[in-house]
């Protein structure tokens, strides 16, 4: 009888502990708008469909779909569902961080050298022990002056300069 009570209880504390999917106002957001709104709000969050498509599937012109993206109710809808999206998929996450550590830990005990090693390393980066990655490079740069005037010394050597005059060149 103890045994119940108490099962009870915990499941009335976490019930009271768990948000509700939806809140209320958010709902009451989405109910104002048409049934063709509240589907056009929903494809265009899955980020499958262009406008043109949108408007295709809900057999509306896309500068319908276009106004419709300006409207400020639409607009409240978008960004509580995306809000509340991104809510939901935090916690998850986080939910999965204690299953995610255990799996590290256990292959920190692996026979495999190489499996070991990796989770190893992943720890120690994750831990802020990441070695650096650094590369030294030196340059130097020459102006395209330069290059031109050092092009010029190893082509032209200046101690064979001949001068030409009028008498050998009009022969």
């Amino acid at each position: 009888m103890i045994e119940n009570n108490t099962n009870n209880l915990s499941s009335d504390v976490s019930k009271q502990n768990a948000k509700p999917i939806i809140d209320e106002e958010k709902e009451t957001h989405l109910m104002a708008l048409s049934a063709k709104e509240q589907r056009f709000v929903q494809l265009y969050l899955t980020g499958q469909y262009t406008i043109p498509k949108l408007a295709q599937l809900l057999e509306l012109h896309p500068n319908t779909l276009w106004k419709w993206l300006k409207r400020k109710d639409i607009k409240t809808v978008i960004e509580e569902t995306q809000l509340m999206t991104h809510e939901v998929v935090a916690t998850q996450l986080q939910n999965l961080t204690l299953k995610a550590t255990n799996k590290l830990n256990s292959l920190l005990d692996s026979p495999i050298d190489g499996v070991a090693l990796q989770a190893v390393k992943d720890v120690l980066d994750r831990g802020g022990h990441k070695p650096k990655q650094e590369m030294k490079i030196e340059k130097t740069v020459i102006s395209y002056e330069q290059q031109l005037n050092n092009l010029i010394k190893e082509v032209i050597d200046v101690e064979e300069v001949y001068e030409i005059s009028e008498e050998t060149c009009c022969d």
